[in-house]
């Protein structure tokens, strides 16, 4: 009987301990050192910025690719949709500006027990991670930019290696050849994204696949801005550089980078990407050394977020008068492409339902571009709720202080056009022509959702609960 009860004993302390290294538990007096899923890692070490989803939470039809656990492995955090699609995970964070600077830390899900507890240390949870009135625990995004892809009788589009990017234009791969798509207008990614889960094209009305948010593109801009401030050599950071220390791009109007063109940034050879055959737009992750294009410097991160193409960005819109962003209750996969119904992302209907006001007090009209960056001002806000939380959630100042007519380089000097237009399609990272004002920071406020353009595609993202 004793030999029974000390058998049941240490299997119970077996299951608990593997439940702690699932889960990332810490137990008071024990030391564990297990594999800990959704951590987001240090800033400037290898492996940061990306992150293994939890199985128990993993989306169906995702598999993990070999060496996803493994940081030093090109497919750290890195899984494949049943489509072929390679997608990226990035575990849920919490991160700090220091008031008065531009000094960002980031901590991981294991550092505070809630929301809560990380705001008494002025720590605020980033506005990504929650979608559909829950904290989410990471997000799915597409490792490339969307590019055409046969599935079943019909085409999709796919996060795919060296495709050919999809625009929102009849001359350059255009979305209307999609089966979702009826024309080569902005909001058709909607429609697009909603597609990839569907039956030979069609769209799934209950996807739960959206075109990346501004807040999930302000994530990735933010764990880029982390990862520069840590690193001081191209060790675990490809695109390190003293001066120039961001990710590099397809922004030159030549396949290359401009501030390694033009300003000799960064050592060894420089980024070349490889033509789409339209202008000098590239083919999706064809940019050698791979690395440098990356959100993290590493060949696990997000490829192509400077340059390349203006990437379409949900959760944000204007209706001619006022800004409005998606509620924390509201679903990104929610979101349909029309303008007139209640999940719709344009139009009174949609905004009243699945959105607030948002103020964003250096668009007054048609203010024309300003840049990233004021001397050594404060561009992100530092607050953990409120409206100035939101802002830095987008990826956007909270003033006209931190905006400049040149910007400074900790930001890219990365551009932001101010316009003021009904049915706002927001567009970020910019295209293959845009030289320096070119990154992962830029947006532009000035298009509506019917238009069409051959130099803006989109890329897909999706959360696991």
């Amino acid at each position: 009987m004793k030999r029974i009860l000390i058998t049941l004993v240490l299997l119970l302390v077996f299951a608990y301990l593997s439940v702690a290294s699932m889960t990332g538990v810490r137990l008071e007096g024990v030391s564990i050192n297990p594999f800990v899923y959704d951590i987001i890692g240090t800033p400037g070490l290898q492996g940061f910025g990306v992150g293994v989803c939890d199985p128990a939470i993993l989306p169906a039809n995702m598999t993990p690719l070999t060496g996803y656990k493994d940081k030093s492995s090109d497919n750290y955090g890195n899984y494949q949709y049943a489509d072929g699609s390679i997608v990226v995970y990035i575990p849920r964070f919490y991160y700090k500006i220091t008031a008065g600077t531009n000094d960002v830390d980031i901590k991981g899900i294991d550092t505070y027990a809630n929301q809560a507890a990380a705001n008494a240390a002025s720590y605020a949870l980033h506005r990504s991670f929650i979608d559909g009135g829950i904290e989410q625990r990471g997000f799915f995004v597409d490792k490339y930019m969307s590019s055409k892809n046969a599935w079943g009788t019909g085409y999709i589009s796919s996060s795919l290696k060296s495709g050919n990017p999809i625009s929102t234009a009849s001359t350059h791969n255009p979305i209307a050849d999609l089966t979702a798509c009826d024309t080569n207008a902005y909001f058709e990614t909607i429609d697009a994204a909603h597609a990839r889960d569907g039956i030979d094209g069609a769209v799934n009305a209950s996807s739960n696949w959206n075109v990346i948010s501004k807040f999930q593109m302000g994530a990735c801009a933010m764990l880029s801005l982390a990862h520069a401030q840590a690193s001081s050599a191209t060790t675990y950071c490809a695109w390190y550089d003293a001066t120039y220390n961001y990710p590099k791009g397809c922004n030159n109007n030549a396949l290359k980078d401009y501030d390694e063109v033009t300003n000799g940034a960064g050592t060894g050879d420089d980024l070349l990407y490889v033509s789409d055959g339209y202008s000098q737009s590239a083919k999706t992750g064809s940019g050698v050394p791979f690395a440098k294009s990356t959100h993290n410097g590493q060949n696990c991160g997000v490829a192509d977020l400077n340059g390349l193409m203006y990437e379409i960005n949900i959760g944000i819109t204007n209706n001619g008068t006022n800004f409005y962003a998606a509620n924390e209750a509201t679903a990104m996969k929610d979101f349909t492409s029309g303008n007139s119904t209640a999940t719709d992302h344009w139009g009174a209907n949609g905004i009243a339902a699945m959105m607030s006001i948002l103020t964003v007090p250096y668009v007054t009209g048609n203010d024309g571009w300003i840049y990233f960056g004021n001397s050594t001002n404060q561009v992100l806000s530092e607050d953990v709720s409120g409206n100035d939380r939101l802002l830095t959630g987008l990826g956007l100042p909270d003033s006209i202080s931190g905006l400049s007519g040149a910007g400074t380089n900790q930001f890219g000097k990365d551009g932001l056009y101010r316009y003021i237009c009904n049915e706002l399609c927001v567009l970020s990272c910019t295209s293959w022509y845009f030289v320096s004002g070119a990154g992962l920071w830029a947006v532009a406020l000035f298009d509506y959702r019917a238009y069409s353009s051959g130099y803006v595609g989109f890329r897909s993202c999706l959360y696991p609960e």
